[in-house]
């Protein structure tokens, strides 16, 4: 069994991922002149959305890294870090260069990291079952294949309130009052499927999505901002068309609020290929 460590954009809280055995690196951030570690159980949200700055304290997040990997490290394990988007999200441009230092340090252990190329909860779904399969045993040769199937697996949906950051992908009818992107993550990038307006047709289309998961034992995840009661919706509409289903549910991180809007809704859920 190895060390796995996530960042805490994984949008999970941390007594799920304690459960799974999952390494929880909380992110470094300043936020106007306060200094935090960012994770679900403890950011104040509210505050966060009266005045929307987040920043990522690059400096200190490398400092906290090198620590605990280096603590995993001694103990004679192998370490894992699962990264959620190499494009989008600052972990592999911090994490990639270090474990690139340690290898040459620890060169009888393995020290290994994996783009996810996924976001929020898309992203937490593949810690989540990483972490499972982790505690069974597999070594961690074993452990990077799963990922690497399963990240082609999870499929993540985005709604965004917001067109202004991704503007470049969107068509004019983009910037029609009311009419809202809807987005797929294909490999870490965003394709857009088509525009929509109005909630009921969004709450829909999502619910439309989850209903196509074909794994039982992983549950769905639903992501919102301020909008929790459009994902409240969201979460009814599933466990009354779905027998058994295991909702997941959180907000989205200060990062990927940023960049989608402040009333964003998410879902991922796991649907195994053909092949």
């Amino acid at each position: 069994m190895s060390v796995v460590f996530a960042s805490s954009t994984c949008d999970l809280n941390l007594k799920l991922l304690k459960k799974v055995g999952v390494e929880v690196v909380n992110l470094p951030y300043k936020q106007n002149t306060k200094k935090g570690l960012y994770n679900q159980d403890k950011f104040g949200f509210d505050e966060y959305y009266a005045n929307m700055q987040f920043e990522v304290d690059e400096k200190r997040y490398l400092a906290l890294l090198e620590k605990k990997f280096n603590e995993a490290l001694a103990t004679g394990q192998d370490v894992l870090f699962l990264t959620p988007n190499a494009k989008y999200d600052v972990s592999y441009k911090v994490v990639n260069p270090l474990i690139k230092t340690l290898q040459k340090q620890f060169e009888n252990q393995k020290i290994e990291i994996v783009n996810c190329n996924n976001f929020g909860l898309g992203y937490g779904l593949i810690v989540y079952e990483t972490g499972i399969v982790n505690l069974k045993g597999e070594n961690i040769v074993e452990v990077v294949k799963f990922v690497n199937k399963l990240k082609k697996e999870i499929k993540t949906f985005i709604v965004p309130s917001t067109n202004a950051n991704i503007k470049n992908s969107l068509t004019l009818v983009g910037g029609l009052i009311g009419v809202r992107p809807f987005l797929q993550v294909v490999n870490g990038e965003l394709k857009v499927l088509e525009f929509v307006k109005g909630k009921k047709k969004i709450l829909n289309m999502l619910g439309k999505q989850l209903s196509l998961r074909t794994q039982d034992d992983v549950p769905v995840a639903i992501s919102c901002g301020k909008n929790s009661d459009e994902a409240n919706l969201l979460q009814e509409q599933i466990e009354t068309e779905l027998e058994d289903v295991k909702v997941v549910k959180s907000t989205l991180n200060p990062l990927l609020t940023n960049y989608f809007g402040d009333r964003t809704l998410l879902i991922a859920y796991h649907k195994k290929s053909r092949s």
